[in-house]
């Protein structure tokens, strides 16, 4: 019975094994011209999406109320800190953020809209490692920092060429 154990536990690692020589000898790195696969972007959108919700359960400071001040606030700061990637109407990318990897999202799309008001502030805050995404949280009050996050979520219902 003990025999049979260390046989599996030595298949097993003999499986690992040969899966780690094929990533480290087969798996491009590269973020130019070598879109990630189906699998990698599942992983990744995942574990991003978790991270981000992790965070924001941590206390962030008070939230300012949502004006239109905070959200003209939030534009002037947007288009110093933000529209270099994410594009002026914060919808299309500008060339620099379509060559990051992944690419900088439109900031209008359901997949960032989907944030809690939180994870907006957590990411504006601190970025997101390896990904593009600086934080601002070093540079730039909480106040700052909500008046981006109301600015971002004012995107959807504000015509493009309104910002």
């Amino acid at each position: 019975m003990l025999g049979r154990i260390f046989s599996i536990i030595f298949l097993v690692i003999v499986v690992i094994c040969i899966g780690a020589y094929f990533t480290f000898t087969h798996f491009n790195i590269s973020a130019v011209g070598n879109p990630p696969g189906r699998i990698e972007t599942f992983l990744a959108t995942q574990a991003r999406h978790r991270m981000i919700a992790r965070a924001a359960e941590q206390p962030v400071p008070a939230e300012p109320p949502d004006t239109k001040d905070n959200q003209a606030d939030g534009h002037v700061l947007y288009g110093s800190l933000c529209a270099g990637c994410h594009g002026y109407d914060g919808r299309t990318p500008t060339p620099l953020g379509n060559s990051f990897s992944p690419t900088a999202p439109s900031l209008a799309s359901s997949d960032v809209q989907q944030y809690s008001n939180a994870e907006l502030f957590v990411v504006i805050h601190g970025g997101i490692r390896l990904s593009g995404m600086p934080g601002f949280g070093n540079a730039h009050s909480s106040d700052e920092i909500w008046s981006l996050v109301h600015f971002v979520r004012s995107l959807p219902s504000v015509p493009a060429r309104a910002h």
